[in-house]
């Protein structure tokens, strides 16, 4: 399992610069609605400076069922040598995870159709 999250971050960070905004959502982005079982995201660039800051993700759903929804994240450092995670993130709760100042991404895998929201603070 661990192979395969490091193949995936080594992916996503080779191609996002060279890949269309379809594949790699953009950092922040706000309701992002996911039809596929992964998406990613990733900062474009930092500016603020701060050395540092909270990498947040949301989840958010329509299906009021009684199943639980939820999502495993994982935060990662662009040349893929930090990786956090995964964490479980139920719809309506927030996930706070402390970063650097540099550039960082976000992996989010699900099996239901939900909104996600990935924003720094």
């Amino acid at each position: 399992m661990k192979k395969i999250i490091l193949l995936s971050t080594i992916i996503f960070f080779t191609f996002a610069g060279r890949v269309t905004a379809q594949i790699i959502n953009p950092i922040p982005s706000y309701n992002y609605h996911m039809t596929s079982s992964q998406a990613l995201f990733g900062e474009i660039r930092v500016n603020n400076g701060k050395e540092k800051r909270d990498m947040v993700v949301e989840i958010s759903t329509a299906n009021h069922g009684s199943a639980p929804v939820f999502a495993k994240v994982w935060v990662v450092k662009k040349n893929g040598n930090i990786v956090k995670g995964p964490y479980i993130v139920n719809t309506s709760e927030a996930l706070y995870v402390p970063i650097d100042h540099g550039k960082w991404g976000v992996i989010v895998k699900c099996n239901w159709e939900v909104n996600v929201s990935v924003w720094t603070e």
